[in-house]
Formats: structure tokens, sequence, C-alpha cells
């Protein structure tokens, strides 16, 4: 039997808020609130309403209402530049699951002329922070030390009120397939720590409904759920090993065979995934036909030399990558007026996009604890049980490293790095809670209060950048003077 951390068993799910837990059931109060300015966010400032449109807000309707139909394309009308052209029909790479979730609106008489993009974000956004927060609860009640509810306090103030939960909550459906992708990984972040505090360990049971969240975001976004699949996968090599040693040789492969239902719902989720490919592009293992794209040769046919030369992904973008998403230099201008870099931008991708930010600036607390999580993992004395958590975190590296070798950069790209972050950092704190120093904690709470503050402004800034590439948007002016002449 795979012992729990410290010793304690937490059960299931059901006991991360237990009867007399009056502090964690406080922290889930804090999620209305928190909900509520969502939607003001959303709204933009509660200028608009929910069902306010948006550019393309239409195309999962669309998408939906085709898809009943045994089609796969989508009214050209609905996804405008954003479109692919393929024998005489227009497809769009966006995943499937958004227009599914849209399906008890169909009732609706005006279903297809009513923009759904707002309360979908908001619905996605308010169940991100629900996952985010118990994963929160499970490790401070796995912590085997005293409780400390101020820390709990902080740490989930800032879980709600920074980070993705806000700084990206721009509506659009680029933003809508991200959000919803982030669900599903923050779920999965969820479950294996879990697994990881529970006395029964990853069951197959458990693994299956992991397979089943990682699947879900297949038909979402499939740069994150290839890092949940092999993070999964990992997990999976790892607990089938394990029964082989535990086992009687004549016994090892019944054993594994006992563990094989989560590769069946995994594969399950691949097969119909690779039916939509195959419908919109002629083939089951392309997600999206870039040369396909009316956004990519009309507007600049240069865009269509850089993918020619370059592809979708290349290590050649690594190091323009890593100052993209951590030093952002690249927005001051050389002396020849063009941004830094610029040239190599025009060569090599097709969009790199406002605004600058660094993961330093946005989010010191969960990138502290990230850091101090993955040196506990990597030190003796070790974090108890650490293998599963070592092997998701491989897993949920893969989508960061596709995001800085990508042929486009965007801030809301940055969504991909969070489960990574997140997992290592709900590591940091349960260590963080056994000795916090009095100069410890102050550093907490002033890198809480300060991610929560710059998330704010970069919404604000992303609200205020318009979409395309830099370069051309900024043209000679600085970043400062372009901004005041924006918000002005």
């Amino acid at each position: 039997m795979i012992r729990p951390i410290a010793g304690r068993a937490a059960g299931g799910l059901q006991n991360v808020l237990p009867a007399d837990d009056k502090t964690g059931r406080a922290a889930l109060y804090l999620l209305l609130p928190a909900i509520c300015w969502y939607a003001v966010l959303l709204t933009g400032g509660g200028g608009t309403g929910l069902f306010a449109p948006v550019v393309y807000g239409l195309n999962f309707n669309s998408m939906l209402l085709h898809l009943l139909e045994g089609r796969f394309d989508v009214d050209p009308a609905a996804i405008g530049y954003e479109g692919y052209l393929r024998n005489g029909a227009v497809y769009s790479y966006f995943g499937i699951l958004p227009a599914l979730l849209r399906a008890p609106f169909l009732f609706l008489r005006d279903f297809a002329a009513i923009d759904f993009t707002r309360l979908s974000c908001l619905v996605a956004v308010s169940l991100m922070a629900l996952f985010k927060l118990l994963s929160a609860l499970v490790v401070w009640r796995s912590a085997a030390v005293p409780r400390r509810s101020l820390l709990l306090t902080l740490f989930i103030a800032a879980i709600l009120l920074s980070g993705p939960q806000i700084q990206f909550l721009r509506p659009s459906i680029y933003q809508e397939v991200l959000l919803w992708g982030d669900v599903f990984a923050a779920a999965f972040v969820l479950l294996v720590l879990h697994g990881w505090t529970r006395q029964e360990g990853f069951t197959t049971g458990l693994m299956s409904v992991l397979a089943a969240v990682a699947g879900l975001c297949l038909l979402t976004r499939v740069t994150t759920a290839l890092g949940l699949y092999a993070a999964l996968g990992l997990i999976w090599l790892w607990r089938g090993w394990q029964e082989t040693r535990r086992a009687d040789n004549g016994r090892a492969w019944g054993k594994v065979a006992s563990l094989c239902l989560p590769l069946l719902v995994l594969a399950g989720f691949a097969v119909v995934t690779g039916i939509v490919n195959q419908q919109r592009w002629g083939d089951p293992f392309v997600f999206v036909d870039l040369p396909r794209g009316l956004m990519v040769s009309a507007p600049n046919p240069n865009h269509v030399n850089a993918l020619g030369d370059y592809g979708e992904f290349n290590l050649v973008r690594l190091p323009f990558g890593l100052l993209y998403y951590f030093a952002p230099v690249w927005i001051f201008h050389d002396s020849s007026g063009q941004l830094l870099w610029w040239r190599f931008v025009e060569r090599t991708m097709i969009d790199v996009e406002l605004p600058p930010s660094s993961f330093l600036i946005s989010d010191p607390l969960i990138v502290g604890l990230a850091v101090y999580g993955s040196v506990r993992l990597a030190r003796r004395p070790r974090v108890p049980f650490q293998v599963p958590i070592v092997l998701a975190a491989f897993g949920l590296v893969i989508p960061i490293v596709l995001m800085l070798i990508a042929i486009a950069m965007a801030f809301r790209y940055r969504m991909e790095f969070y489960p990574l972050f997140e997992l290592c950092a709900f590591i940091g704190f349960w260590r963080f809670l056994a000795a916090p120093s009095q100069s410890a904690r102050i550093a907490f709470g002033a890198a809480a209060l300060f991610s929560i503050l710059a998330a704010q402004a970069l919404w604000l800034l992303y609200m205020l950048s318009p979409f395309g590439s830099a370069g051309v948007r900024l043209g000679q002016s600085g970043i400062v003077q372009f901004y005041l002449s924006v918000f002005h």
C-alpha cells in the first residue's frame, strides 16, 4: 500500500473539507466575491452585459449547429480571417468542446445569434479558481504541522485575485479556449495532489478520472493536453512498474492489465479528436493546417515564408521566447528605430503581441513558491512520495517548451506555463508551512499583495493592447508613450 505523505491519510475529495474545518469552509466563501469581480472584468468594468458580442464570438455557435448536421466546417461570416479554407469550405482550428458546452442553450430561439463568449469565460475562470482553491486546501490539510490560517488566507487571496484568474480576462474566443484548457489543467493538478496525499495513492479509478480530464482538454486545446497526456503517461508507467515489482511473476501482467482502463480512456478521446482532424484537414494527426489560414496568407504574405522556412515550432526561436515571457527587453528600440531583434521576429515568426510582461513581475508569489518547491523536490531531505509529482512536472513542461518555440507569441499564451508553476508552487506551499520564519512570512505576504496588484494592472494593459504585431502597433513610439496615448 502506498503511504500518504507524512503518514496521514487524506481519504477522498469529500474529506477536503470535513465538518469541523471552519477555515476551509470560510476559504470557499471567498470564491463568490471573486466570481463577481471576474464578471466585472469580463464586462469591461460592468459597461457591457455577459452576452455582449465579441469579434468572431459566434464561431462556436456555428460549429455546434454544423456538428449537429454532421458537418465539421463553420459559417465563414462567424470565423472571418481566423478561418481555414479547404475544398471550398471554411474550417475553424479551435477544439470542439467550447461548442459542445453551448448545447444547453440550443432551445433558445435566437441561439445562432447570441454570443456566449463572455459567459463561457466566466464559467471557466470560476471553475479554474475553485479547483486551485481546493488544491490549496488539500495541501494545507495534508501538512503535518500546526494550522497556519493566515498563510492559507493570503495564499487563497493570491490565487483568486491574481495570476491567470485575473490578468487574462479579456473576452474573446482565443481566451475562452485557453481558459477552458486551464480548467482541465487545474483539475488535473488537483487530482495529482489528491493522489499524492491519500492512502490509496494513484489507483486505476483515479488515473481514469485523470485520463478523462486530459481527454476533455484534448478536445479543447491540444498543446495543454499534450502536457496532461505526458504527465499521466509517466505516472501510469511508474504505477505499472510498482505493481510488477510487488506481484509474483505469474501475476505481474495481470496487475498491469488491471491498470489499462486509463489508457483506454485516453485512446478514446484521441480517436474522437482524430476523427475531427480527419474531417477538417484530411489527416487525423493534423490539428491545424496553417498554410490554409486566411489570416496567414492574406494580410502579410511574408508569414508564408516564415511558416515554410521555420515551421510551426522551431528551437531557433527559443532564446527570443525566453526573453518574451521572462525578460521583455525586446520592447525597446534599437538605433535604427526598430524593436530589438525585430528583424529576427519578422523572418521567423508570424506574430508577437503586446503587452510586454514577465512572470517574475506578474506572479512573484507563485514563481517564488514554485522555485522553492522545485528545490525541495530535488534536494535532500526530499519531499515524501515525490515520484508522481516529479513525473507530472516533467509532463507539464511540454506546453511551456512549445510556447517558447512557437511561430507566434502572445500574452495569453502565458497561461500554458501555469499548470507547471502551480503544481510546484503547491508543493512549495506545503513545505513552506512547516517552519516559516517571521521574515519569510513578511515576504510571503508582500509577494501575495504585489501579485494581486500586478494582475489588475496587467489586465488593464491587456485590455488596452490591440491584437496583432507589436512592431506594427508601436511603430516609433516608446512603450510608455504608446499606452498613454491608447489610455487617453
